[in-house]
């Protein structure tokens, strides 16, 4: 059976300019000439050392940032979805992204604000239970909770509008190792019972492998690699992934985030060029090479 296409990415560019104190414009390429094809039901892996281009990308298909190039097609999607918050974000660091000042019942409730506020309630309950918050907790503030806690609150919030498309951002990093298996854990089960499609950023290579099915790479940018998760391991293609993947990531969020921000430090041989050709080189297996 043929994957349907959620979103397509389009010669997607976005370029960064502003001015020194002597007036000398600086521009920076955030995101260059990427294309790309997200389907319903996937999760897409997006790996890249710091500074790749990743947030930038998927803000970019949220609508939180304007291409400088390129095109965004949300052919899966209709109006009326995407006017309905099909679109939605769970954010790396559940101690900043939740206010402070409400409890997890109103954080969960807010995106409903369409709704009569019984229904609202309604809705925002239920799935406070499904992510394991329920009687009197659902009535405490952010600062009453552990950080696992929170994510399952900014977890709930994302997805209780019902939306199709989700970016995860790194949403296990800010935790520690024994509660990252089990927010990825509810992350999956929440997939098939709502049948979201994940584009899902993240440091830890290793969590990519077993979470996506497809990875993405981005270096500079630019996409370089795309293949099937256990394919792109097996057999990776692009120098920059192999690599990547020779890189040995700790375990420990904070040590590969600071190893990937090194190893940023130390690439340079890797050339891209205009001239180079997207080349599928093993079924779904596509990889940036220079033109022969």
């Amino acid at each position: 059976m043929s994957k349907q296409a959620l979103i397509s990415v389009k010669d997607l560019q976005k370029v960064y300019s502003k001015k020194t104190i002597f007036g000398k414009e600086h521009r920076h390429l955030a995101v260059d000439g990427v294309n790309l094809t997200l389907y319903k039901g996937e999760t897409l892996g997006l790996v890249g050392e710091s500074g790749s281009g990743k947030s930038t990308l998927a803000k970019l298909i949220l609508g939180l940032e304007k291409p400088s190039q390129g095109q965004i097609d949300y052919e899966g999607l209709s109006q009326t979805e995407l006017d309905n918050q099909a679109l939605q974000i769970i954010y790396q660091d559940p101690f900043s992204a939740l206010n402070p000042y409400l409890s997890a019942l109103e954080l969960v409730k807010e995106p409903l604000y369409k709704l009569s506020k019984v229904e609202a309630e309604k809705m925002a309950l239920a799935l406070l239970e499904r992510v394991g918050i329920t009687g009197e907790a659902v009535h405490k503030r952010p600062k009453s909770f552990s950080g696992g806690q929170r994510q399952r609150i900014g977890i709930a919030r994302a997805i209780v509008s019902r939306p199709q498309f989700v970016v995860c951002d790194e949403p296990t990093s800010a935790l520690d190792v024994s509660i990252q298996a089990q927010i990825l854990k509810l992350l999956s089960e929440l997939q098939d019972e709502f049948d979201l499609s994940y584009l899902f950023i993240s440091h830890d290579l290793t969590v990519v492998r077993h979470f996506a099915h497809r990875i993405a790479v981005l270096y500079k940018g630019a996409l370089v690699e795309l293949a099937p998760a256990d394919q792109l391991f097996a057999s990776p293609k692009h120098p920059y992934t192999q690599y990547l993947l020779s890189a040995n990531l700790p375990l420990s969020p904070a040590q590969a985030r600071k190893q990937l921000e090194e190893i940023s430090t130390k690439i340079t041989d890797f050339k891209l060029s205009e001239d180079d050709q997207w080349v599928e080189v093993d079924t779904q297996h596509f990889v940036r090479q220079t033109k022969q």
